[in-house]
């Protein structure tokens, strides 16, 4: 499991001359600093901004901080107060969404009639590109339960108790499978939403940074991205195109 926290404070003990016994002479006390290179050379680019929180703390507590189940929610819960993180959509907007993106009243689309974009786009994605990106489908529940899922974990974040798997955009083909069913070992498609990370990240690291939006719900797309303008929200018919330029 990535341990960012032991990461940064074995980066860290680099700045710390060696006592005669073979050992660091870092100090209890020793600060947390992006000042300290090498404690920056050992934090994604896409932390520095949060990694700012802790400037001056104690770096043993941050460590542990870092590397503990739930110490992402202290971050988390910091971003929010900081950046002003929107509070997701309300059960009432919610409502208005449906209405507006299935265009029939609000009535839940039937599965076979909806989200069939990414599993034929993403085909087309190449696995040089779509490997380098984690994922996460949202799927295996109902149309209108997509959104719910999909406002709870970007207000939220993620649930560290709570099982939550990923896999590649784009996984390799094993040897035998015919290339329209070549989506094992990848995230699921068959969804309203997939979850991406940064390029080169998994989402436990840089969190989720794009959304690949199918079918179902074109309609709200701008509505999404109003909401939660730091996240990337993109047309599955248009994914291929999108990751390639990233």
């Amino acid at each position: 499991m990535f341990k960012l926290g032991k990461i940064i404070y074995e980066s860290a003990k680099k700045a710390y001359p060696i006592l005669l016994n073979g050992k660091s002479s870092i100090g209890k006390k020793a600060p947390f600093s992006l000042k300290n290179p090498y404690i920056l050379e050992a934090i994604p680019e896409s932390k520095l901004a949060e990694m700012s929180m802790f400037e001056g703390k104690k770096l043993r507590t941050v460590c542990r901080i870092l590397d503990d189940k739930d110490g992402y929610k202290v971050i988390e819960r910091y971003n929010r107060i900081r950046f002003k993180q929107p509070k997701g959509f309300s059960d009432d907007e919610l409502t208005a969404l449906y209405k507006k993106a299935f265009n029939n009243n609000g009535k839940t689309p039937s599965p076979l009639e909806n989200n069939i974009d990414a599993m034929v786009y993403l085909n087309n994605l190449p696995e040089s590109i779509g490997s380098k990106f984690d994922a996460h489908g949202i799927d295996k529940i109902s149309v209108t339960d997509h959104l719910k899922q999909l406002n709870r974990l970007l207000t939220n974040g993620i649930d560290s108790k709570k099982a939550f798997h990923t896999a590649p955009l784009v996984a390799p083909i094993p040897k035998g499978v015919g290339a329209g069913l070549g989506t094992s070992g990848s995230a699921y498609r068959g969804g309203s939403f997939i979850l991406v990370s940064d390029k080169g990240q998994l989402i436990e690291q840089s969190g989720i940074k794009h959304v690949i939006v199918n079918d179902a719900y074109y309609n709200i797309i701008s509505d999404l991205q109003r909401k939660f303008p730091d996240v990337n929200f993109v047309r599955a018919d248009d994914a291929v195109n999108y990751f390639s330029k990233l």
